[in-house]
């Protein structure tokens, strides 16, 4: 079986929370992983630098896009029909919305302008300039005039609270203290400190009296109108068979009769974040993970400089992590045999081992210095969001030896590849079948319960066999176990992490030291 649709292989970070390389993050020179996962504490916390539109590419800064939420343009539109983008369009003589989706046109909200067509059909760049403003202007006009009972109705309620509160003081003022009665006054009636079914049910009655005369009364100078819930108002019948959303999504919805009444919606802008590591950034550090260019075509091909180059900072860790995946994942029941193949993704050199791990599970909820090996809902596959349950055993595990160390070479560029012929495999790995590994293993119950080592590497890749027993976990539960990626920093290993030494460790004799990341392998 492959790692697709038997095992997988995820990252703990920071937090103790196990995450899919793909969504970790590793800050500069840190010894710790983040992760974009929505998990309680997080490791990561999101910033909004700037937001865009989709449409016309147009960008703004956080906080006038905080402020405006749509983008301005009235060449921006969506269908409100199908949430479609509704381009400017002519039709004959008329410059209107048009959506290519479902064929809606904004004739049939009497939003049009005309324009100017020559000839052979063809229009000036300036006179369509000119109709896209003044569709812009009617749309406003258009909406002003739907929201004007809206606004009205506000400033009613605003005026009828003011009134509420005045009545309210005067009330306080003019009330006269009335002396509670004493539990002595009240001796002989049933009940604790004298109160009796009698003076309860004459206290009900006269509460509902109250309320029936009160709706006579005014509040706030406004008549209370009651509104009846059990006959709803009909709608028209040109809304009939068009989507609840497209009523709802109108900015005057109370006002929307019928399909004529349905206007363009602005489209939303979309936020570009930035991404900082909570634990960087409770050192004093800066922490950054993720950060946008405030363009959003900057880094493409349209531009004259600067390709490829999307972010101002990106520390996403599969750039820098060795990666960690099942090749072969095979069982006979009572144990499970896995080639697990780590490569190197960056350009320089890296030398790693596997270790066992002490990482005990996640974080409960309620108190974070407490942990559960339950690992609920954990992210396997954020393409096809798939997700599981697993029961961690880190006890199959707790008496394994760390591996050999292996080097492995740089990363080589995936279009040079193409083409060559060859096993890029080495001939240990070539060879390697799980079953005969699980019926030669001398992994036992009473004896070792797992075994772990180097098979073997080749350029950027390193394979390693670990065989377990299966545990004892009950139904509809995957298995978990920890293992720990220890990655040699100094002497020419993993230069691009920018790890330094601690003041401890470094010395004349001290060249290079191990820093440890845990990984969870579930089944």
């Amino acid at each position: 079986m492959n790692s697709e649709d038997s095992a997988y292989v995820l990252y703990v970070d920071h937090q103790g929370h196990p995450a899919p390389l793909s969504l970790s993050y590793h800050a500069t020179a840190s010894r710790r992983l983040a992760a974009a996962i929505d998990r309680h504490p997080p490791s990561t916390i999101t910033e909004v630098d700037s937001a865009f539109c989709p449409q016309c590419l147009s960008f703004h800064d956080s906080n006038t896009a905080g402020t405006m939420g749509y983008c301005p343009k009235p060449s921006c539109r969506l269908c409100p029909l199908c949430r479609s983008v509704a381009s400017i369009a002519i039709d004959e003589q008329d410059c209107l919305y048009k959506c290519g989706r479902c064929e809606w046109t904004s004739h049939q909200c009497s939003l049009y302008t005309p324009i100017v067509v020559g000839a052979d059909g063809s229009v000036a760049k300036e006179d369509i300039e000119k109709a896209a403003i003044e569709l812009g202007t009617q749309l406003t006009a258009k909406l002003d005039q739907q929201n004007q009972w809206a606004e009205e109705h506000y400033k009613t309620m605003l005026q009828t609270l003011e009134l509420m509160a005045k009545d309210q003081v005067k009330g306080q003022r003019s009330t006269t203290f009335i002396p509670y009665t004493a539990a002595a006054n009240r001796r002989g009636m049933d009940g604790p400190e004298g109160w009796s079914v009698q003076s309860l049910e004459e206290s009900l009655e006269a509460r509902q009296k109250l309320v029936a005369a009160s709706v006579a009364e005014t509040v706030g100078g406004q008549d209370v109108q009651l509104v009846s819930l059990e006959f709803g108002q009909p709608l028209n019948e040109s809304l009939d068979g068009k989507p609840s959303s497209s009523l709802l999504l109108q900015a005057g919805a109370t006002a929307t009769q019928s399909a004529e009444s349905l206007l363009p919606l602005p489209i939303p802008l979309r936020p570009r974040k930035s991404r900082r590591c909570r634990a960087e950034l409770a050192e004093g550090r800066p922490g950054i993970l993720v950060k946008p260019k405030l363009n959003p075509l900057e880094g493409d091909s349209s531009l004259r400089t600067g390709h490829g180059q999307w972010w101002k900072k990106d520390s996403s860790a599969i750039q820098v992590l060795p990666r960690a995946r099942v090749s072969i994942h095979a069982s006979d029941g009572t144990r499970h045999a896995f080639l697990l193949k780590i490569t190197n993704p960056t350009l320089g050199k890296i030398r790693l081992r596997l270790a066992p791990s002490r990482y005990p599970g996640e974080p409960t909820w309620d108190d974070a210095s407490k942990t559960t090996p339950l690992l609920e809902k954990l992210l396997l596959d954020p393409m096809t969001q798939q997700y599981t349950d697993a029961q961690l055993v880190p006890e199959l595990v707790a008496k394994l030896e760390a591996t050999l160390s292996c080097q492995l070479e740089p990363a080589e560029d995936t279009f040079l590849e193409l083409g060559r012929s060859g096993n890029e495999e080495p001939p240990e790995v070539a060879g390697w079948d799980a079953g005969d590994v699980l019926f030669d293993s001398k992994v036992t119950p009473e004896n070792n319960q797992s075994t772990l080592k180097l098979v073997g590497n080749k350029n950027s890749c390193a394979w390693y066999e670990l065989v377990v027993l299966e545990p004892n976990i009950g139904n509809g539960i995957n298995s978990a176990i920890p293992l720990s990626l220890q990655i040699e920093v100094g002497d020419g290993s993993w230069e691009s992490s920018l790890i330094q030494p601690d003041s401890l460790e470094s010395g004349p004799n001290t060249v290079s030291f191990m820093v440890s990341f845990d990984i969870v392998l579930i089944w």
